[in-house]
Order: C-alpha cells, then sequence, then structure tokens
C-alpha cells in the first residue's frame, strides 16, 4: 500500500513539472515571435530599394534648423565633416606692384634766362648723362648783356687801377662782383666765367651743365631756335641706381600691413624667377577709389640698372594672427552679409550655424565666434558649395522640404514612397499618384498623404514651392493634382499622417519638362 502511495506521489510530480514546462513553453512563444518579426521588418527596411529615400523623423534632441541627409546620399555627394582645431594662424597676404624711380633722386632742367636754344647735346630720352655734362646751349639777350657788362666792368678796373682816387678803383671791383655774381645765377659755370675773363670776347650761346648723373626720362629742348624761358622743364634726369617698388595692398588686406615689415619681391618675367627680400618703408595714407587700394612702398639698390621702372613684381607678406578655431576654407559660407558654417550633429543631420571669420591661411580659415574646439564641420559637400545662388536657396528653405516633420513621441516607423504619375511632369498642373507603403512592404491604408515640391533659389530667381493633399484611391495608392511652376527637377517630400500623428517622410524628385 506504502509503494503504491510513493509511485501515486511521483507520477503527480512527473505530471506537475510537465504542466508547468508546457505553459511556460506556450508564454514564451508569442515573445519569441514578436522578436523574429521585428527583425524581419527591420530586415526588409534595410533591403528595401523604392525610388524614394526615407527619412526618419528626427528626435527631440535634434534642433529645428538641422538637416537629414541620408548616408548614402552623403556617399553619392561626397559629404565628409572635419574637426574644428585649434592651431596657429599665418596669413599670407599677395600683392601685385611695379618698379618705379625714386622721386628723390629725380631732376628737373630748367633754364634760368629767356632765350633760343642753340645747340642741344641730351637728345634723346633715355640717354645716359653724367654731373659736369652739357645739356644743351642757349643764346641769351639779357645774358649776353651780363657778360658785356661783366667785360666793361674788368676794362674799368684796369683803368683805374693806378688812379689817385681810392674810391674809383673800389667802385671797379665791385661792379666787377656784380656781374660775375649774376652770371653765377644764371648756371654760368665758373669755367665759362673765367674764359670770358681770359678771352676778354663776349660769347654768343652758353652751355647748361647737367647738375647729376642720371638717364634723361623726358625732354623738351629740341632743335635749333626754339625758344625757352624759366617756366618750361626743360628735361628730367632721374637717377635709376636707387628705385622704388610700389604694392598695391586690398582694402581688406590693410590692417595686416605695417611699416618694418619684412616682403618677399618676385620678378616674374626675370627669367629665373629673381626674389628681392624687401621690407615696407612707408604705407601712402590715401585710398585709390577705383582699385580700392592703398600703396606700400620698398626701397632697393639698384647698381646694375636691372630693375626698370613700370616692371612689374609679385610681393609675398605674412602676418601672423595669433592661435584662432581652425576649419577648413571650403567649410565656410559667405554669403557676403552673414557667414555660416554647417555642424555635424550625427546620425545624418547637419545643422546651419551662424560665425565670425577673422582671416584665412590659403587651406585654412580662422574663426572668431560661434565654434568650439573639436565641433565636426561639414566640408566637401556638392549640394552646400556647388554655387552661391544654391547656397542661398539652401538657407531660404531650411526646415522646409529637407527637415522631416516632428511626430508622435515615440514615432520611429519609416516608409517608402513610389511615385507611378507622373513619370515626366509638364509645366502647370500634373495628376499625380503615389504609392505608400511601410517599412514591412505593406501598402499603407487611411492615411492622409501630403505632398510639396522645392526649388532652391537660383540667382536673384526665388526660391519656388507647391503643395498638395492626396486622396486615397485603395491599396495604398492616393491620388490628387499638384502645380510643377516651372520646368526643373523638384525635390519632392511625402508625408503620411494617421490620426493627426506623422506615420513618416520619404523624399524623392519629380522632373518637369
Amino acid at each position: 500500500m506504502n509503494r503504491v502511495r510513493k509511485i501515486s506521489l511521483v507520477g503527480v510530480a512527473v505530471l506537475a513539472v510537465g504542466a508547468l514546462t508546457y505553459f511556460g513553453l506556450i508564454r514564451q512563444g508569442p515573445a519569441q515571435g514578436t522578436v523574429m518579426a521585428q527583425t524581419a521588418m527591420t530586415k526588409m527596411a534595410k533591403t528595401d530599394s523604392s525610388p524614394a529615400t526615407p527619412t526618419p523623423v528626427p528626435n527631440a534632441t535634434t534642433q529645428d534648423t538641422a538637416i537629414f541627409v541620408p548616408p548614402e546620399k552623403q556617399q553619392l555627394i561626397g559629404m565628409r565633416s572635419v574637426p574644428a582645431e585649434m592651431g596657429t594662424l599665418t596669413k599670407e597676404i599677395r600683392i601685385v606692384g611695379k618698379v618705379t624711380y625714386d622721386e628723390t633722386h629725380l631732376t628737373h632742367i630748367h633754364s634760368k634766362v629767356s632765350g633760343y636754344i642753340e645747340e642741344v647735346f641730351a637728345d634723346s630720352v633715355g640717354k645716359p648723362v653724367r654731373a659736369g655734362d652739357p645739356l644743351f646751349t642757349i643764346y641769351s639777350p639779357d645774358l649776353l648783356a651780363t657778360q658785356q657788362d661783366f667785360l666793361l666792368a674788368l676794362k674799368s678796373r684796369d683803368l683805374l687801377r693806378n688812379s689817385t682816387v681810392a674810391s674809383a678803383a673800389v667802385g671797379s671791383e665791385n661792379l666787377i662782383a656784380a656781374a660775375r655774381e649774376r652770371l653765377r645765377l644764371w648756371d654760368v659755370s665758373d669755367q665759362e666765367i673765367q674764359s670770358l675773363e681770359a678771352e676778354g670776347k663776349v660769347k654768343r650761346a652758353i652751355a647748361v651743365y647737367s647738375p647729376v648723373t642720371g638717364i634723361v626720362m623726358e625732354r623738351a629742348a629740341y632743335h635749333h631756335g626754339t625758344f625757352v624761358d624759366p617756366t618750361k622743364d626743360l628735361f628730367t634726369i632721374v637717377d635709376l641706381t636707387h628705385v622704388w617698388i610700389l604694392g598695391e595692398v586690398y582694402e581688406t588686406d590693410l590692417p595686416f600691413i605695417h611699416t618694418g615689415q619684412s616682403a618677399i619681391v618676385e620678378l616674374p618675367y626675370s627669367g629665373g624667377g629673381r626674389k628681392l627680400n624687401g621690407r615696407v618703408e612707408f604705407i601712402y595714407p590715401f585710398l585709390d577709389p577705383k582699385t580700392r587700394t592703398v600703396q606700400v612702398r620698398m626701397e632697393f639698390a639698384n647698381p646694375d640698372l636691372s630693375l626698370k621702372p613700370e616692371m612689374f613684381t609679385n610681393i609675398t607678406m605674412s602676418a601672423a594672427l595669433g592661435r584662432q578655431v581652425l576649419i577648413p576654407q571650403d567649410a565656410l559660407m559667405d554669403t557676403g552679409t552673414e557667414q555660416y558654417v554647417f555642424v555635424d550633429k550625427g546620425n545624418g543631420y547637419v545643422q546651419p550655424r551662424k560665425v565670425k571669420a577673422s582671416a584665412d591661411s590659403g587651406d585654412k580659415i580662422g574663426i572668431q565666434e560661434g565654434l568650439k574646439p573639436g565641433e565636426r564641420v561639414v566640408t566637401g559637400a556638392n549640394f552646400i558649395v556647388d554655387s552661391e545662388s544654391r547656397l542661398k536657396g539652401a538657407f531660404a528653405g531650411m526646415g522646409a522640404p529637407s527637415q522631416a516633420p516632428a511626430g508622435a513621441p515615440g514615432t520611429t516607423q519609416s516608409i517608402s514612397v513610389e511615385v507611378l504619375d507622373p513619370k515626366t511632369a509638364k509645366t502647370g498642373m500634373n495628376p499625380i499618384r503615389l504609392l505608400v507603403k511601410d517599412a514591412s512592404g505593406k501598402p499603407i491604408t487611411g492615411a492622409q498623404v501630403d505632398v510639396g515640391l522645392f526649388m532652391p533659389q537660383m540667382g536673384a530667381m526665388a526660391p519656388m514651392s507647391s503643395k498638395s493633399t492626396l486622396t486615397e484611391a485603395g491599396n495604398g495608392v492616393y491620388a490628387g493634382q499638384i502645380e510643377f511652376l516651372m520646368a526643373w527637377t523638384w525635390q519632392t517630400t511625402v508625408t503620411v499622417r494617421k490620426n493627426g500623428a506623422v506615420v513618416g517622410v520619404a523624399e524623392t524628385s519629380v522632373t518637369a519638362r
């Protein structure tokens, strides 16, 4: 009897364990089935190859101005991002210049008396002359009369030399001194005066000599018989053994230039690319209103006369600007009135941010405000740097069709959209039919479908957009009418809502011709 009871108790225990295991398996079955279904849906969503690109709804941490760029589009347009970094910024200033004569070594030759040119010795522009070389001879009635006065004073001195009246001899010496001084003031040389005194004959034409060594740059003394007076500039002679190089600095670079700054001057047409080391000697205090440039002056010795006036030069100067936040130059978007960078927020989102740039050093540009070291900025994105007009269009449409509208909390479902009609639209009103599916490929029914067309700003033409709400035609197909304002490939955004909450957003494009 006891043995029977033991067997019965063991049987009951086995049945109990079996029952518990059975019910436990039944309870676990649906949970595992759900996980498998979710995994299958995820795989189907990943392998979905619909024409439209699904755009997930931004979460609460994404700012309103962020733009979502799917990974496949990033790869297509070559978008990449680099971190902003601290570094020393050195601005390289490249300007053009030209060689000119030294204004302090410029001499203008005039005649001190009125008269007529007899003979010209410096008879061509570019002719070198030395100090003391004759330039021309001049016949002057006034000069001739002064010579005669000088010779008469000499004769009077000889006659009155033995006079018993002392005042007479002194008076004759005074007349000689006065006549000699008049000749000197009229640029008659001491040699000419001594020759006149020794020969005792009046010279019809008196030679005018060069007071400096240099090159004849201009001349107005030409042929025999030309009348001249003290107002006429007969010769311009310049000493080219010392020259200036004038550089044209743009107004924007002027704050980085100072007196004493070193510079490298390159002569691009010298054959071997000759370079000279110089420094800024003077900054002119005025600006050219036509070129918006300021001239800077550098001085150079030119003993071999290889630096010739009007030669073009390339001038390079460097200015150290200290440590700053640095980004690649093509990462900065400058509209003329405002400056932006696109900050990579992660997960495919980029956000435009206003910054203040300081200066650039070729491939790098400094940022004074708006960016911190380590923040990643977008560079090399064709859709951003394509053109200035497209850039303005991106700013104008920021957060419009390119930004997904906010959905209900926790909504992460994606959709796929296929444009059934039109394959190619015409300008004006067009019928439009879309097939909308969820991530698993199942047609979405009972939804509100909104379609938006967008074209960015092109030059002076403002951005354009068009919207339409479609009605359900059955089995996930939604139809309606939408207007294509002009021939263009329109960015098309499809937003699907159910019960007022966003189910998903997808982007595609439709071309109108």
